[in-house]
Parts: C-alpha cells; structure tokens; sequence
C-alpha cells in the first residue's frame, strides 16, 4: 500500500470509458465493474492475517476467467476483501484506449471515495452516475436518482491510500527503459530503510506475529477448511444474490423511464425495490408492458401516476 502522492493521471475506469487524454502514466480508480468487494468480520489483527483469508472468503464467488489480486481495508470492526482481475483491466485498457499494461500506476476502489458519494454522486457520463447502495460503490443509470447535482471526477477525488498494479503483460523495451531507474531507485530506497532502521526487529515481529496467527488457524482450523469455503459461500452468496438483483432491478427501473415518464420517488427496501412514476396517459400502455415483461409489480395511482415495486431475490 502506497501513502506517497501520486503525479500520475488519474482515470475513473468503467466500461464506458472513451476520450481519456495522453499521458505517459495512469493511476486508476477501479469502478464496481472492475472489482468485488465483501465485507467480513474475522479474528485477526493485522492487514497481512486477512489477506491469507482473502482466497477462502471470496472462494468460488468469482469468475473463473482470470487470475484474481486481493486488497484488504479495515473498515471498523472488519475487513473490505477487495478482489480484482488485473489481466480484465490490461486488455479493457488496450483495446480501449490503446493504454499498454506498462503504462498503468496505482490503483484505487471506487468504495473509497464513500465520503463524497454520501454527499452526491459522482456523475460518470451523461447517461450513468456512481452512487451508493446499500453501502457499496455501484453504477446506476441517472435517471433512477433523484439528485440533480453530481459531483464532477478530478483528481481531487483521488483516495488516500493506494495499491500498485500486479501487471501479468510481458515488459517491452520501452517499459524496461522507462522503469529501469524507477526500480533501482525504489530497492535502494526501500533496502536502506528496512536494514537501518526496522533490521533484525522487524523480522523478529513478522515471525511473531506469524506465530500468532498459526496459533489463531490451530484454535479455529475451520478458518482455513473446505468446509469453512462452503459456510463462507453460503453465507455470502446471499449477498452477492442481493448486489445483482438490486443492479438488475434497477436496470428494468431505468427501462420504464423517457421523456415523458419521470421517476418521482425511489426507496430500497430490505426486500424489494419500490418506484413512484410521472407518466404521460400516453406511456400508459408502454409502461405497463415493459414492467409486466419484467416480472414487476404495478399499481395506478391515478392515470397520471404508477407505483412500481419489484421483488430482491
């Protein structure tokens, strides 16, 4: 993890991405379309302890498409288990916007710029916005939010605390050129600051802690079990259920929408989602086919006026 200021460019990466300027560098704010993120209570201590979690927890939840990295936050009382697929960013990027892996900083979790999307949403293109729900970071198209502010991405929003991109591309000649004295620097840095100041005590901590943590996985061996994957999974698939239900409810939402059909009123419930519409007796019919189409619940208010309510599964 990086706390140093980054000089590189910075991109909020979604699918939609186009236009991005020149730049020799890029740091990235990963939109939810990059990354999972759970949220877990686990008995230890240290950053390092719950990475080694990070593959049981998020086991079999993840696609197997590609080679996952994993970050951890402590968030309170427990861990954000953040997993990422860096060869997914590396081709998006390449075809993209023709950015080759070397070209890519740090990275960074749209979850953590949560003090600002508590405030208003972070406005992505003309059609979709990054806001909250449910506490989480997620993308939703604009017409199913009430603000009429959106707070503009600069780099000014850029997090706190970042991670260095695990590039799985083959270095070219022009990124060995460009990071040669980069990394040299880097490893003299780094080498002289442990071996003079931390030393031997450093060592002596890890293994300490290692120890601890060995101790922690003798008296609860089911933290690294098969059978503690299976109860995690369980567990959790009900939220990962959750997250895409509530972004495919919100995707038949938006459907309904148009220039003569406004959303008034959206309220999330923990069971379903429920939308007030402004429609025009015209949209009538439309409106009432497509909800029917997707499996929502509607209820005429008066001809100018529908409520709509689908079900979380």
């Amino acid at each position: 993890m990086s706390f140093f200021n980054s000089k590189n460019s910075l991109l909020l990466l979604h699918k939609s991405l186009e236009g991005v300027k020149k730049a020799a560098r890029y740091d990235l704010v990963l939109s939810p379309q990059f990354y999972i993120v759970k949220r877990e209570t686990v008995p230890v201590k240290y950053s390092f302890q719950a990475k080694k979690l990070a593959p049981s927890i998020m086991d079999d939840m993840l696609p197997a498409d590609y080679g996952y990295e994993y970050v951890v936050k402590k968030d309170g009382d427990s861990w954000l288990f953040f997993a990422y697929a860096p060869k997914e960013i590396e081709e998006f990027l390449q075809n993209c916007c023709n950015i080759p892996p070397h070209r890519i900083g740090k990275i960074y979790f749209a979850d953590q710029l949560k003090e600002v999307l508590q405030k208003l949403p972070v406005g992505i293109n003309n059609d979709y916005a990054l806001t909250l729900v449910d506490g989480f970071a997620t993308i939703v198209p604009r017409s199913m939010l009430q603000s009429e502010k959106y707070a503009k991405f600069t780099p000014k929003l850029r997090p706190k605390h970042s991670v260095n991109f695990k590039q799985t591309s083959k270095f070219d000649k022009e990124s060995k050129l460009e990071k040669t004295t980069a990394i040299v620097a880097a490893l003299l840095f780094l080498l002289g600051v442990f071996f003079f100041i931390d030393g031997f005590g450093y060592k002596r901590a890890a293994d300490k802690e290692e120890a601890k943590l060995n101790t922690l996985y003798e008296e609860y061996p089911q933290l690294q079990s098969k059978l503690v994957r299976e109860s995690i999974k369980e567990k959790y698939e009900n939220i990962e259920k959750r997250q895409r239900s509530i972004r495919q409810l919100l995707d038949s939402f938006s459907q309904l929408t148009s220039k003569k059909t406004l959303i008034d009123r959206l309220e999330l419930k923990p069971k379903s989602i429920s939308g007030r519409f402004l429609i025009d007796p015209a949209e009538k019919k439309r409106v009432m086919s497509v909800a029917t189409g997707a499996d929502l619940k509607v209820k005429e208010v008066n001809p100018a006026i529908v409520e709509v309510e689908g079900e979380l599964k």
